[in-house]
């Protein structure tokens, strides 16, 4: 269930980059707008690191554990 909300939250940052330009600034872009596409960067970037610490590190070592519990 936790990879298929990775997998929404993916596509829906990947709507955001599409209707952003590639979180593009428009030419004469106010402070406000510049701040946002920081912010929305920064919380891309801090996205696919939970993302990946947690597909690669957490659901694999907790896989482990259930199967060591299961097996005893």
């Amino acid at each position: 269930m936790m990879e298929m909300e990775h997998e929404s939250a993916g596509n829906s940052f990947k709507e955001i980059r599409e209707v952003t330009n590639d979180l593009t600034l428009p030419d004469g872009a106010c402070n406000t707008y510049r701040v946002t596409f920081s912010l929305l960067y920064e919380f891309e970037n801090d996205l696919h690191r939970h993302i990946h610490l947690e597909n690669n590190v957490l659901f694999p070592k907790a896989i482990m554990l259930e199967n060591d519990l299961l097996s005893k």
